[in-house]
């Protein structure tokens, strides 16, 4: 009997470029948030780690360049720019390839570009970019040159590392040229992987062997001997570790929040903003004997903090609905408030948010933050503590926040974090406060205030 269906052909496989044309061009479009888009890609795409690589390199790479290349483009086109986002994404990924990766030979990323903009532009569409990009393989060294020599300070650190005015702008006002610049640079690193090792499970010098043992370079972090930072491995959630749930991956800056919360044995910590779960699981592993209840307003984000108290064992902690939190009478001795906040002390691992932040953002996240705050306060026992904590470097987030926060509450003080971290990353407020570089790691700010037991 002969078969009358159909045999199917065998879907095309998107490459890693036509994936991050794709995903740039819709960007152009509506700057949407780029690391829920790359792991969906990621999960559909079956790829060779190189490739996966690729594609991660390229996009996040053409987002936190979105600045430059923009600037580049428009400088080398000799009339006015009216291409549409398919055309100009195709170009700026060739431009990033050319100009800030050297695994991919010009011709490559030309040719590639050129055959790609036919399908989406007419002729003379397709003659200007491979006229635009073979120029750039001509005078790269001149065009990199030109944009260091842009007389305006603020225009030229804009350009030449990739952030909107405004942030320069407000940043300048209180950081010097030079330590401005090396936040900049800082910033458009490819990030480490560190990992939280948790030692209530396993040894941290076992899984430093065990992954020296597989030629992955380890390094200890000085700060917090639970940490360690990883050379390139690719995709971490492949590690065995991982998988285990002995391991998290955690950035440095993040252990000092949790040891300047401190938990201590039969405490009961709430920590109100918690999911993905991170801080919640550090505390968990620095104090098995204290108790955690977790809450946070996004119930698909707590979703994932579940997940992760299985998969990880954290024994101690529980976890709630927000709303149900809501309608308790419970009071705390210690409570977390990691606030939302703006994230321009994570600008490295969320490139994204430099193009989609606004001024106005930080003004609406101020009242936000003290909201929250104050509502936090009103769950606290008598000579409990508050351990208030952002991932911005903005002040209006951080210290202003705090002092509108003990303004007329005068059972509140300030206690300096200098008696639980080193001094070096305290301020003269007694505030943690890091911009990254000096713990090679995000930014990071936190406040612990405690409350006066009654008299």
């Amino acid at each position: 009997m002969i078969s009358t269906n159909k045999q199917q052909r065998p879907k095309k496989q998107t490459t890693p470029r036509e994936a991050v044309w794709q995903i740039y061009a819709r960007w152009l479009k509506r700057k949407f948030r780029v690391d829920d888009e790359a792991a969906k890609t990621q999960k559909m795409q079956d790829w060779q780690p190189k490739d996966r690589a690729l594609f991660q390199e390229l996009l996040y790479g053409v987002i936190r360049r979105h600045g430059t290349l923009e600037y580049i483009i428009r400088k080398l086109s000799s009339r006015e720019l009216n291409v549409n986002e398919d055309i100009y994404a195709i170009i700026a990924v060739a431009l990033y390839q050319m100009l800030f990766l050297d695994r991919i030979p010009d011709h490559a990323a030309v040719d590639t570009a050129v055959d790609m903009s036919k399908r989406y532009g007419a002729p003379p569409v397709v003659k200007w970019v491979n006229a635009v990009l073979r120029r750039v393989g001509r005078e790269r060294f001149e065009i990199l040159r030109s944009i260091s020599e842009i007389p305006d300070p603020i225009h030229r650190l804009s350009i030449q590392y990739s952030y909107p005015k405004w942030m320069i702008l407000r940043w300048r006002r209180r950081l010097t040229i030079d330590k401005l610049e090396e936040f900049l640079k800082w910033n458009n690193r490819k990030p480490d992987i560190y990992l939280r090792i948790n030692p209530q499970r396993i040894d941290p010098h076992k899984v430093i062997e065990d992954l020296k043992a597989k030629r992955i370079y380890v390094e200890q972090h000085p700060l917090d001997t639970a940490f360690i930072r990883l050379g390139h491995i690719g995709n971490p959630a492949d590690l065995k570790v991982i998988r285990d749930g002995v391991a998290t991956v955690q950035d440095i800056s993040q252990s000092l929040v949790g040891r300047l919360v401190d938990p201590q044995p039969g405490e009961v910590i709430l920590d109100l903003c918690a999911a993905p779960g991170g801080k919640t699981g550090h505390l968990s592993e620095l104090c098995p004997d204290c108790k955690i209840i977790a809450t946070d307003r996004s119930e698909e984000r707590l979703a994932l903090l579940r997940s992760a108290r299985t998969k990880c064992n954290w024994l101690n902690v529980e976890v709630f609905r927000y709303n149900d939190l809501l309608t308790s009478k419970r009071k705390f001795d210690v409570i977390l408030v990691d606030a939302p906040c703006t994230g321009t002390g994570v600008l490295a691992r969320r490139p994204d948010l430099r193009w989609r932040r606004e001024p106005k953002d930080v003004e609406r996240m101020v009242n936000t933050q003290l909201e929250i705050l104050r509502y936090a306060s009103g769950m606290l026992k008598p000579g409990g503590r508050i351990i208030y904590s952002t991932c911005s470097i903005e002040r209006e987030e951080n210290e202003n926040i705090v002092q509108a926060f003990l303004s007329g509450r005068k059972r509140f003080n300030v206690i300096s974090a200098k008696g639980f971290l080193n001094s070096e990353l305290v301020d003269e407020n007694g505030y943690l406060s890091v911009l990254g570089p000096d713990i090679q790691g995000d930014g990071v700010f936190a406040a612990r205030l405690e409350k006066i037991s009654q008299v």
